[in-house]
């Protein structure tokens, strides 16, 4: 059994905390070089209650991608609630889990290339130190990007 290798995870936040997605292992073609995928779905008691997610090359990516539609889900159904949305309503306007994570992964893209602009002041990055022997000038440059 030296090849064994575990086949399925089951997510949860803590030792305690509810499930939140399942990954599984398939490989696919040839048993010496198989072709290895992740799937990940939704946690239910039943598979019958689970939506796919995504299908991921790493168990790393798909770990990933459950934690963000765990992320996804909380964030939406804070905003509905915000909205005083009941759970039937709720419920019947839930986008498709794999929708969800692409437009969550979307919004963080939007804010990390959005400046904030709450602050007035620039925010000095550690890539704004210019080396020693450029230039006054291309300081300038620099510092004020």
């Amino acid at each position: 059994m030296a090849n064994a290798q575990p086949t399925e995870w089951l997510l949860r936040q803590g030792a305690l905390g509810a499930p939140y997605a399942v990954i599984r292992r398939f490989a696919f073609g040839d048993p010496n070089r198989p072709d290895v995928w992740f799937r990940v779905v939704t946690w239910a008691p039943t598979s019958q209650g689970r939506e796919l997610i995504g299908w991921c090359r790493t168990l790393e990516a798909a770990a990933a991608v459950a934690w963000d539609h765990r992320c996804a889900a909380e964030s939406w159904r804070h905003h509905m609630a915000a909205r005083r949305v009941d759970a039937s309503t709720m419920a019947a306007q839930r986008p498709p889990a794999a929708e969800l994570v692409r437009f969550y992964r979307a919004a963080l893209r939007r804010q990390a290339t959005t400046p904030s602009r709450s602050s007035s002041t620039p925010v000095r990055r550690a890539s704004a130190s210019p080396a020693p022997s450029q230039s006054a000038r291309t300081r300038e440059t620099t510092l004020s990007r």
